[in-house]
């Protein structure tokens, strides 16, 4: 062994023998790192009595207080004064730490290198594809599953690229075509061979609805229903048999061919519970009167059919927030020029879902009932709290506007049950 190199294992030894200049080591290794070179100054707080002997003996002044404090080219001065002078303060650093000293930039140019080189491989798979262009997005923009990518890309990278892999495959295969609808699971065996890979609760899964969210220009979804549409509108179904809706008075057609199972209870006046699978196998859905009247409650519903069901009015009940299937369903029922006649609650809830689908369905949808002299007709003594009536401040409908506010002022609720006989008298058929 050289002379030099056996001083710098004694320098190296000295060091981790010495167990009071431990945090000044690992102080001077953090200011490298922040600096990227050998300099700034290191401040130790709550001195132990071993360090502050440590540090007395090295620097050959006072170090007896709580606090001590020195620069990085002082320790390293001072260290060439001994026997170790001319040794590579560098290279002893770096056999103290069993490891190469790397500053944050560097660090960061490096993890920055990596990660280019990771999404390079995933986008070279999928050249001239939509998921090219929606990869090249995600990075230049940082927005969609920007966030959601980087972390799962320093949890476990390869994992990662696995599941990145799938759903840019994925993306290519959908459809977002309604009619050619396919069930998730289906596609995601035909995708990966696994019902499961795609799962809205797995990474592979929000990755794709990611993915769906940047085809359509919407935002990532906020709840079941507006995930269930999402996927809808993508080509995909999610739950085709529990996702169902309540209507009567409604026809359906198969190509030019009347649907006979929506004909036998149109005229028998009976209400029809029906899934996004029967709506699918449609290919029109009619009013007969062109007015369709569209209850949030379900009670209001079975009443106001038990009054005027003899005269076969269309109905429909939403069952409080929309499934997805009684969107759909008001969506082909407007696609055949029906207008849409929709009452609920006198709510914050009640009024924020008539706004939403006042701002889906535009001049096809008639806010009804929702009159302040309805609502004082029927105002009750439910008190709402602060929370809920916060929910109004974003109503859109300049239909609504002036009910909110006396909502909010009055903080009462109304129940759209005690206006069964005002919508009876009201409607057309």
């Amino acid at each position: 062994m050289e002379k030099d190199e056996a001083l710098l294992l004694e320098c190296v030894k000295y060091f981790k023998e010495n167990k009071g200049l431990k945090r000044a080591i690992a102080g001077i290794r953090k200011k490298y790192e922040s600096l990227g070179t050998f300099g700034g100054t290191v401040v130790l707080s709550n001195l132990s009595n071993e360090e502050k002997e440590a540090l007395s003996g090295f620097f050959k002044k006072d170090y007896n207080k709580n606090n001590g404090t020195f620069k990085v080219e002082n320790f390293i001065s001072t260290l060439n004064t001994t026997k170790f002078g001319g040794v590579s303060f560098e290279k002893v650093m770096e056999l103290y730490f069993s490891g190469k000293l790397i500053s944050k930039k560097e660090e960061n140019q490096l993890y920055m290198e990596e990660k280019e080189a990771f999404i390079k491989e995933i986008v070279e798979e999928f050249q001239g594809t939509k998921a090219e262009k929606w990869i090249f997005y995600i990075f230049e923009t940082k927005k969609n599953a920007y966030r959601i990518l980087s972390k799962q890309y320093d949890e476990n990278r390869e994992l990662l690229k696995e599941n990145f892999i799938i759903v840019c495959r994925a993306y290519n295969n959908l459809s977002f075509h309604k009619e050619k609808a396919i069930r998730l699971a289906i596609f995601s065996s035909n995708i990966t061979k696994n019902p499961h890979s795609f799962d809205t609760n797995t990474d592979a899964g929000k990755l794709l609805v990611y993915a769906i969210c940047y085809e359509l220009e919407i935002n990532f979804p906020e709840n079941a229903e507006e995930l269930n549409e999402c996927l809808y509108n993508a080509g995909v179904i999610k739950d085709e048999v529990s996702n169902f809706t309540l209507c009567s008075g409604i026809l359906a057609y198969i190509g030019e061919k009347e649907h006979l199972g929506w004909k036998n209870f149109y005229e028998e006046g009976e209400p029809l519970q029906i899934s996004l699978w029967n709506i699918s196998k449609t290919d029109k859905i009619v009013s007969p009167s062109n007015n369709v009247y569209v209850f949030e409650n379900p009670t209001v519903f079975s009443e106001v059919l038990f009054k005027v069901g003899h005269r076969k009015p269309s109905l429909m009940c939403t069952f409080g927030n929309f499934r997805l299937a009684s969107l759909i369903l008001m969506d082909k029922l407007v696609e055949s020029g029906a207008t849409i006649y929709y009452s609920g609650d006198f709510d914050p809830e009640g009024l924020t879902m008539a706004d939403k689908l006042k701002q889906r369905y535009g001049d096809k949808l008639v806010i009804w009932g929702y009159s302040i002299e309805n609502y004082f007709s029927i105002k009750s003594t439910v008190n709402l709290e602060d929370y809920r009536i916060k929910k109004m401040d974003n109503i859109k409908s300049s239909e609504l506007l002036a009910l909110a506010e006396t909502i909010k002022d009055s903080r009462l609720a109304a129940y759209q049950e005690l206006l069964v006989d005002w919508y009876v008298e009201e409607m057309t058929f």
